[in-house]
């Protein structure tokens, strides 16, 4: 479902019922190209967006297009540059699918003739799984996934697994590697989910920023639990 926005504009006065897009004044020139900037390249789903425009026409009626679809206002009015060209507005980031962890989006505003556009991506908050999820650990090789590590826009991240024995004890710690885009995402080739024998037992597989395990570690962090089962006699 797209989001529903509503826009206040300052000489109008007009009020809608989502959520604020507002404009204001600042100077610019007719020779200056338009663009459009968000506040941030990564959102959680349903997190605010804040939007700047500059070098549009001035006092021209726009539209506000996401992925292709223009946003729907509730009450009907329309957003308007103001007579520097500059306009401004939030809205909530749109939902992501039941069985996606992220999505890329565009925005783009239109005065009719200038589209300036900002690309940005939504998550969820910082998770992880593997795929097949099931099988003989002792033999199952699988894609490992992280999503929502991001830490700094300064290049990928590092993600460590460390594996927790059913005693609470680390068996064992491994690079997964580095993250890429806006919100932290990577994904593994095929690798063994267990590279020891797993004792029988509840284990947690842990993934967070950090070489050695620790109970309580800052950053981003997912844990994925997985039952071992007796071998049987």
């Amino acid at each position: 479902m797209m989001p529903r926005v509503r826009v206040r504009h300052p000489i109008a006065g007009l009020t809608a019922l989502a959520c604020a897009l507002t404009a204001f004044a600042a100077p610019a020139t007719a020779a200056a190209r338009a663009t459009l900037t968000a506040d941030a390249r990564c959102y959680l789903q349903g997190a605010q967006l804040q939007m700047t425009a500059s070098a549009l026409a001035p006092n021209a009626p726009l539209t506000v297009v996401l992925d292709g679809r223009q946003l729907s206002y509730g009450d009907g009015s329309t957003p308007t540059s103001d007579a520097a060209g500059t306009f401004a507005g939030s809205f909530a980031t749109p939902a992501l699918a039941a069985d996606a962890v992220e999505r890329r989006h565009v925005l783009v505003v239109s005065d009719g003739m200038r589209r300036p556009r900002a690309r940005f991506t939504v998550t969820r908050p910082a998770g992880a799984d593997f795929q097949p999820s099931s099988g003989d650990p002792r033999t199952l090789r699988a894609r490992f996934r992280v999503w929502g590590f991001a830490v700094d826009s300064a290049g990928g991240t590092p993600v460590w697994l460390h594996w927790v024995s059913p005693r609470g004890t680390v068996r064992r710690n491994a690079a997964l590697g580095s993250t890429t885009g806006d919100c932290g995402a990577l994904t593994t080739q095929p690798r063994r989910v267990f590279p020891f024998a797993p004792a029988a037992g509840r284990w947690v597989l842990v993934f967070d920023t950090h070489p050695r395990y620790r109970v309580h570690a800052s950053g981003p962090r997912a844990k994925i639990p997985v039952h071992v089962r007796p071998l049987p006699r």
